[in-house]
């Protein structure tokens, strides 16, 4: 959120959009407790901002525990002490104000918060505030009292510290109010309190009550006329009964009249059935929509722009389609903002940025430290507020470190707020099919499960994922980009309207069609396939294969189910562990689009070994399908039905 304020500061080109910022004259206030700061994300965050030099005011509030653990067993030192080293020096790069202060010293809180925004603001440094001597004079949460942890020594110190009563006599040591006036102003203030806690009370509980009202009403219907009458009467009375009655309680006793009304054919009951489906459908919306935008930007409404290629479309590299395209998006639109570990100067490991930050400068294109956590972090707070992060993470391994932010904050954000905050935060990554133990695997289960809320492609070759990329920036959703790791280098064909095609998501592609087996894949392996599709071919064995091209969303509309009609054989294939991505697949399409109706074979899975992938080339053959292994897995399919004509001549 703060560098997001740097930028609109220091780009011309972002001036125009003053609904996001006024000249970067803002502050991001962020707070933490002192036992958090135990853990690594707060270091690498505290680093990060002040690299960035982003305008942030950081609080650490610090009663000297974490739960019942004090900070003997959290820190190594004092945390004053163990932020010294980011304190700036005039002139130095980089760097925060530090202050320390009592939480129950007010004067001073005040002048040290002032000056700290006040700096912040105007020069864009970053500061950081202890606040220590922090009582809680309550437990940490409703599971346990402090008073089971903490001395009678401790206890008497934090009465004496309390804030609250420190602030009173602050107030009367100022000469602002008697002690007599403030007990008259406390006493005003605690039965308007109250009246206030019963008015959101009765707020909170008045829909219910209607609910339950309306239930009850239509249960006395049932009854007139029904043999269960007075089962009926019970589940109205305990209902009844219920002093502070949730909508659990109502649906509950719903299913419970629908249960004894089972055997009963009477049309009385059909309004409390429709009542039911129409609460279902309310209690959906209400707790559960907003997983994925709901708006006219929403990514699904983007619609589908095919390439377009001419004579003269060139063969190049596919960093170099990348590039274009990248080039492109930068041109078009002065929001879109890329950065990661070696984007900037070198342009990314594998050149997809080579030569933009010269083009388009270091703000733009800028080269980050290895902060996956903040990487994300910084994309999420600059979406926010306007703007298109492009954030690089260098490798899909690398995702893992950024997984709990992903998961927690971005994959969230427009379900915690029902649409009213979206971070359309565009993830870039690479990995699948690499020899060696790192960089190479492929944890897309861990990843779908983990990330919904967030879109997840997985492109065979760079034109499919720089249609991905023009997809996701015209909706208003964050997506997951996973390039093919070792398909930077081989060449496709570079299509003329590079920066307005697009690739719809959720709509998978038939790469050959067939008639004996569908094989159901996508990324590296869908090249890997269609060599085997070729040995299919030479004996006989017609295969349809589909390239899934989106893993969220999932084949919308039923291709690969169509497929299956056809063929009554299939095949799932991937590089993740088994019952992995592969066994997703397996259920998307055999119980939600219905097709284990249509099987004649037993449905396979073909994946990678359940460990990592092993080091060189051998090691990645015999760790991940291959051409000869999806062969054979197929071509035993198909010796089940005609041994004759498919005799297994290699076992």
């Amino acid at each position: 959120l703060a560098y997001a304020s740097k930028l609109y500061r220091l780009l011309d080109e972002l001036k125009q959009f003053s609904q996001f910022s006024l000249n970067g004259d803002e502050v991001a206030f962020g707070t933490i407790g002192n036992a958090s700061c135990a853990e690594g994300m707060f270091w690498e965050s505290l680093n990060a901002i002040g690299v960035l030099g982003a305008p942030a005011v950081i609080s650490i509030w610090d009663d000297g525990y974490g739960i019942s653990v004090p900070n003997e067993h959290q820190l190594a030192l004092d945390l004053s002490d163990l932020l010294s080293g980011f304190q700036r020096e005039p002139g130095a790069r980089g760097g925060f104000d530090l202050y320390s202060v009592k939480a129950w010293d007010y004067p001073a809180l005040i002048e040290i918060y002032q000056q700290a925004a006040r700096v912040a603001r105007m020069n864009h440094v970053p500061s950081i505030v202890h606040v220590t001597e922090v009582t809680q004079p309550q437990g940490h949460s409703t599971s346990g009292s402090h008073e089971r942890y903490k001395s009678p020594e401790r206890l008497s110190w934090e009465e004496d510290k309390d804030c609250l009563l420190r602030m009173r006599q602050w107030i009367i040591d100022q000469d602002f109010v008697t002690d007599e006036e403030l007990k008259e102003i406390e006493k005003e203030d605690q039965l308007r309190v109250e009246e206030i806690r019963k008015e959101a009370w009765e707020a909170f509980q008045a829909p219910i009550l209607k609910e339950l009202h309306t239930l009850a009403n239509l249960l006395d219907e049932i009854a007139a006329t029904s043999k269960h009458a007075a089962q009926l009467a019970d589940i109205r009375n305990r209902l009844a009964g219920l002093q502070t009655p949730v909508r659990q309680d109502v649906m509950v006793a719903v299913h419970q009249a629908l249960m004894t009304l089972r055997d009963e054919d009477n049309p009385a009951k059909d309004p409390l059935i429709q009542w039911n489906q129409e609460q279902k459908a309310i209690n959906a919306d209400r707790y559960g929509s907003h997983l994925y935008s709901q708006s006219a930007e929403a990514a699904l409404h983007v619609p589908e722009v095919p390439p377009i290629y001419s004579e003269t479309s060139p063969i190049i590299n596919g960093f170099e389609i990348l590039s274009r395209g990248f080039d492109a998006m930068l041109t078009r639109d002065p929001r879109v903002i890329a950065f990661g570990e070696d984007l900037g100067h070198l342009g990314g490991v594998n050149q997809g940025f080579a030569g933009l930050q010269a083009k388009h400068g270091d703000l733009r294109v800028s080269d980050t430290g290895i902060r996956e956590v903040t990487i994300l972090g910084q994309a999420i707070g600059m979406a926010m507020r306007g703007l298109r992060p492009i954030a690089e993470i260098q490798y899909l391994d690398y995702v893992l470190y950024a997984l709990q932010i992903m998961s927690d904050d971005l994959a969230t954000l427009q379900w915690r707020t029902k649409g009213g905050q979206k971070a359309p935060v565009i993830v870039r990554t690479r990995g699948h099919r690499l020899e060696g133990i790192w960089h190479s695997g492929s944890y897309m289960a861990g990843y779908i499960n983990l990330l919904r809320g967030i879109h997840v492609a997985v492109p065979r070759n760079m034109v499919q994922a720089l249609g991905f990329y023009n997809t996701l920036l015209l909706s208003d959703e964050p997506g997951l980009v996973v390039e093919v790791l070792n398909g930077y280098r081989l060449k496709e064909r570079l299509p003329d309207n590079l920066a307005e095609f697009t690739v719809p998501l959720g709509v998978p592609e038939i790469l050959r069609e067939g008639s004996d087996v569908t094989i159901v894949t996508y990324g590296p392996l869908c090249r890997v396939a269609d060599e085997a599709a070729d040995l299919l071919d030479r004996v006989g064995i017609l295969v349809e294969l589909i390239d899934v091209q989106t893993l969220l969303p999932f084949d919308l509309h039923h291709r690969i189910f169509a497929s299956l009609k056809k063929t009554n054989r299939i095949l799932f294939l991937d590089e993740d562990v088994p019952g992995g991505a592969s066994a997703y697949m397996l259920q998307e399409v055999l119980e939600k689009q219905g097709g284990y109706a249509w099987l004649d074979s037993v449905p396979r899975t073909l994946t990678a070994q359940p460990h990592r992938p092993a080091y060189g080339t051998d090691g990645n053959y015999w760790s991940k399908p291959n051409v000869e292994s999806i062969f054979e897995t197929v071509y035993e399919l198909m010796h089940e039905v005609d041994p004759a004509a498919y005799p297994l001549f290699y076992r």
